[in-house]
């Protein structure tokens, strides 16, 4: 094992705060649920000449590793290459909290999941000055159909649907890549579309089958979109096939409901491990889903826009809940009240980027973002 060394003054600082967070065993975070910048379960795992200098290495290293995957989640893939990559001296002053769980020492070994809350305005502060684009926000659910293709059947519900089974143990189960430590600190944190696997329960059933799942049905799809809360379906079929020298291929379809482009055949080539192979193409297609959303919702702080909506007031609680709703929006910079009486409200809403970003963001939140003829209506959906 390589030495660490560390800066005298940090070492003492680290050390300091990992008796304090260690011995009042959790922080709180405000709203981590929602929170885009804490950066969760990151395994440590390190060993030293003490348990307590274990822990200060495993909590510096994790810092950094909780650090880069937030740049990750932030980040589109094409601008990785030029993430700013900071020393440890540089991150620590933009940690807000962290929390400390399954922890576990011997004499000089140290395991735990560690979780950090970063500094939003530091973050993005750093991000903007390095000319980085980035986006903050989460998503309403992508419900999958994975259709399975084998003997001239298409299986949904059916028995075999191995490619079923590999979504579920995913979404379900939470199987996820062990390493490298990145993959694995990626693919343990929340993901900005989630996505969900129907249950095949008796109503699933009847509410499709697999050639009408196959033919995208738009009446059955759309009646199971709404009982589970999804914001769009995909059918993703996929069948598998051998080579004559027994290299095994995965061919897969990705339709998405609604979408009017067509779908594309894409072949993915692996081991004589069917299962492992499906695995590896499941968390590549979720992967691509992630980063759609991603690019679809990066921040353009070139643009600041101030706009007049109105909402009607039903009560009081239904108001701030809105108005909740409209601040937790990441390209939301200010709200102003200007007028408010027992049943509307009059107000501004200061944001960066376009109103059809603004649009489709508050939409996510299940928010009616209206134009009349130049009057704008701000409504519970």
């Amino acid at each position: 094992m390589t030495d660490t060394q560390l800066n005298p003054i940090f070492s003492r600082l680290l050390a300091m705060a990992v008796a304090v967070f260690c011995l009042a065993g959790s922080v709180s975070f405000s709203h981590a649920a929602d929170n885009f910048y804490v950066v969760r379960d990151i395994a440590v795992d390190e060993t030293a000449s003490s348990a307590s200098a274990a822990r200060t290495i495993a909590v510096q290293k994790g810092q950094k590793r909780a650090f880069n995957a937030l740049l990750r989640r932030l980040v589109p893939v094409p601008y990785y290459a030029s993430l700013p990559v900071l020393d440890d001296a540089a991150i620590t002053p933009m940690v807000a909290s962290f929390q400390v769980a399954n922890e576990r020492t011997s004499a000089k070994r140290y395991l735990a999941d560690l979780t950090y809350e970063f500094k939003r305005d530091d973050i993005r502060k750093l991000l903007r000055s390095n000319m980085l684009p980035f986006s903050e926000s989460f998503g309403k659910p992508i419900l999958v159909l994975p259709v399975f293709l084998a003997d001239g059947r298409a299986y949904l519900w059916d028995y075999p649907n191995p490619w079923r089974t590999v979504w579920i143990d995913i979404i379900d189960y939470g199987l996820r890549p062990q390493e490298p430590d990145s993959l694995r600190d990626d693919w343990v944190q929340r993901l900005l579309r989630p996505v969900v696997i129907p249950s095949g329960s008796l109503e699933d059933m009847k509410a499709i089958d697999a050639s009408q799942a196959m033919e995208l049905n738009a009446t059955a799809l759309d009646r199971l979109r709404e009982e589970y809360g999804a914001a769009e379906v995909e059918v993703i079929s996929a069948s598998l096939r051998t080579d004559t020298d027994g290299t095994l291929f995965l061919d897969v379809t990705r339709n998405v409901v609604g979408q009017t482009e067509l779908a594309t055949l894409q072949t993915f080539k692996g081991s004589e491990d069917e299962e492992g192979l499906m695995q590896s193409v499941v968390f590549d297609i979720m992967g691509r889903m992630q980063e759609e959303w991603k690019q679809q919702n990066v921040l353009d702080f070139s643009i600041e826009n101030t706009l007049a909506v109105t909402t009607d007031i039903s009560s009081l609680p239904d108001w701030l809940a809105l108005q909740s709703k409209v601040k937790s929006l990441s390209a939301v910079n200010d709200l102003t009240v200007k007028d408010l009486s027992v049943k509307r409200a009059f107000w501004h809403i200061t944001f960066v980027g376009s109103i059809d970003r603004l649009v489709a963001a508050l939409d996510q939140r299940d928010l009616a973002l209206t134009d009349q003829g130049g009057y704008w209506t701000l409504n519970q959906k």
